[in-house]
């Protein structure tokens, strides 16, 4: 396939043009796919298994609404499975509302108990970072995020740029402000946390993900003398744009602090149906025959920075597999 994933977790092809995944399904078999557009699956359709397999439960379809809220039912055929690849909140999700996850809780909810899967929902991560604005003192292109380094503990330092309209203060009868906004090349520079070492759960009463900072997980930033101001009195120092780094970067209780204050999500959240917790190394869900999952909630680490490029080698790699299961 003569496209590849960029750093910025696009995929262009050898022209340079860029695509989305939904572009993928061009280079499919159509006589052997068949795609429902507006489809929101709802529940995952079980049966007993034949007395031959050691699994009581085995996945034979999906229920699904259309856009005008009428159900359908999706079926495997024979020698078929499901595949679950509805992301890290999506996943863990449908299992729980087709009664496959903690006993208790789903009792609690009021779900019939099809299979006591305790770690559903459970191990789920966010992608957070840390990062620090600044007005550039020289001209700057307009850039989407890209890597720029990858520290010896392998974090990701990524950096973007771009132009922001700023408003003008309010009027004073002793200053006369400007009618339209002021613009500034604005350069930020964020760190990917790795891992992180604090995890969440998923509940079905909401979909926020609960998140808590520690205090390792902590910014380290270095800084670059050509993007600072000159100041009146010959020094120079950064104009940063919301909160500034500590003076003193060396103070780890001060930097934690900063990054305390300052973490936010980078939005790939991971986690919820790991490996050896819910699926197994083949990623089919342990227990049930027939259901697996392909997805980033099947990761127990994040890698890092976006992670197209991963989902899109394990999609490949799960399906080789399926592929040479089937050709026994």
């Amino acid at each position: 396939m003569p496209w590849e994933p960029r750093l910025v977790g696009s995929t262009f092809d050898s022209s340079g043009r860029r695509h989305t995944a939904a572009d993928l399904l061009g280079y499919a078999k159509a006589t052997n796919i068949r795609v429902a557009v507006h489809a929101s699956v709802e529940r995952i359709l079980l049966a007993p298994t034949s007395a031959l397999s050691g699994s009581k439960q085995s996945a034979i379809g999906v229920v699904y609404r259309d856009r005008i809220g009428r159900y359908h039912h999706a079926m495997v055929r024979e020698n078929g499975e499901v595949i679950l690849s509805a992301g890290a909140i999506g996943t863990p999700q449908l299992l729980l509302l087709s009664g496959i996850g903690p006993r208790s809780y789903l009792s609690s909810w009021g779900i019939p108990v099809v299979h006591h899967l305790p770690y559903v929902g459970q191990f789920l991560y966010d992608n957070p970072r840390n990062g620090i604005s600044i007005v550039s003192p020289i001209p700057l292109e307009h850039s989407l995020i890209q890597v720029v380094g990858i520290t010896n503990l392998g974090a990701y330092i990524e950096a973007a740029s771009n132009v922001i309209p700023f408003a003008s203060p309010a009027r004073s009868v002793f200053i006369r402000t400007p009618s339209s906004p002021l613009y500034l090349t604005v350069a930020t520079l964020m760190e990917k946390i790795i891992g992180p070492l604090s995890s969440g759960s998923l509940q079905l009463a909401s979909t926020d993900i609960k998140w808590h900072a520690q205090g390792w997980d902590v910014l380290r930033s270095r800084s670059m003398e050509e993007f600072k101001f000159r100041e009146w009195f010959g020094g120079q120092d950064f104009r940063f744009v919301g909160p500034a780094l500590p003076v003193n970067q060396s103070n780890d209780a001060q930097m934690a602090e900063f990054c305390h204050r300052t973490v936010s999500t980078i939005w790939h959240y991971h986690g919820g149906c790991i490996v050896g917790k819910v699926v197994d190394s083949d990623h089919q869900v342990l227990g049930i025959d027939a259901l697996r999952v392909v997805d980033g909630s099947t990761f127990n680490v994040s890698p890092g920075t976006n992670p197209q490029a991963t989902l899109m080698m394990l999609g490949r790699y799960i399906g080789i597999k399926i592929t040479k299961e089937r050709m026994r």
